[in-house]
């Protein structure tokens, strides 16, 4: 991956709102740096319209899908099906109700550098940085278990989990993943529970869980530089955009706790390759059997070693 000009490119989904729309994206086309493709689901003539008549100067529309139907899940997955697609490197979602401030883009970016120096494999950043969605605080980013689709960039392996995991979940899903696997408890998350003992959340809610099943992480920014334009979150989420990081005395807590994380996902991403490892092997096995029918012996037994011995090198290796 080229980290010094990456290929960047956000799927940005409008449905009717003109004005919101056109709020929205006067704070996202500050920079030339990424691409934009335009999925819409108007349905009111001012609304369809829009996409054709706006003129950008700095960052560059490539495509538009009109009478995008089914809601939001529908404009998600076909934005980041065509970005992959189209070949990003990094594979973004931005919606119409989010008002972004000046040096969003740069500050989004460098998430994934900040975090590759603390150890963690980033998979999705955001500037929409909200307190309650905040697993550890860090002094210049945050980890989150939420990331939600107003705007968050992934990188080109995170997108592809995400689509292939796309379902929702629940509060109690999300509370006893977070709880058991990475050691942190949620139950004190108003956002989370709304004093309920277990409620549905959307499909957005279950990006970063998902992310961290594959031992990819998220962060946030700090400060937020994403707010949401038509709805207060104190109002809605209890809680408040991040504005500085916590006093050097609690960081030191928050640093052992981050390292707690990294440990656990490293833990995560060698079970999952040592699992993937397992099914390749058996896999090559089953093909060497078929293969013993119509070649030499010989070379049905070497092919499943030369393979084993490739992901021994592979796994054991990588993840030491």
């Amino acid at each position: 991956m080229n980290r010094g000009n990456p290929k960047v490119g956000f799927s940005f989904s409008t449905k009717d709102r003109v004005d919101s729309t056109l709020r929205s994206l006067a704070s996202i086309d500050t920079k030339g740096e990424f691409d934009l493709i335009w999925v819409d689901g108007s349905d009111t003539a001012a609304g369809k319209a829009l996409a054709e008549s706006v003129k950008l100067r700095n960052c560059r529309l490539v495509e538009v899908h009109h009478d995008i139907k089914g809601g939001p899940d529908n404009a998600i997955r076909l934005g980041l099906k065509r970005l992959l697609e189209l070949g990003y490197e990094y594979c973004g979602l931005i919606e119409n109700d989010v008002l972004l401030k000046p040096g969003w883009y740069a500050d989004l970016m460098r998430l994934f550098e900040l975090g590759r120096e603390d150890g963690l494999r980033v998979g999705a950043a955001t500037v929409r940085t909200i307190d309650g969605r905040v697993l550890v605080f860090q002094p210049r980013y945050t980890l989150m278990w939420y990331m939600g689709a107003s705007i968050v960039l992934f990188t080109r392996e995170a997108a592809k989990i995400i689509l292939r995991t796309y379902k929702p979940t629940s509060s109690r899903e999300l509370g006893s993943f977070f709880k058991n696997k990475l050691g942190v408890d949620l139950g004190d998350v108003w956002e989370l529970w709304m004093d309920k003992p277990n409620r549905p959340i959307g499909c957005d809610g279950a990006f970063a869980m998902q992310l961290y099943r594959y031992g990819l992480s998220s962060l946030g920014t700090i400060p937020a530089k994403g707010f949401s334009s038509d709805f207060s979150i104190e109002e809605r989420f209890h809680s408040h955009y991040v504005e500085k990081t916590l006093a050097d005395s609690q960081l030191n807590d928050e640093s052992r706790r981050l390292q707690m994380i990294v440990q656990r996902l490293d833990a995560i991403r060698a079970r999952r390759t040592l699992t993937l490892a397992g099914d390749y092997l058996k896999f090559a096995i089953i093909q060497a059997k078929l293969r013993m029918q119509r070649t030499r012996p010989g070379r049905c037994v070497l092919y499943p070693m030369r393979r084993a011995r490739f992901l021994y090198q592979k796994v054991y290796k990588g993840s030491t």
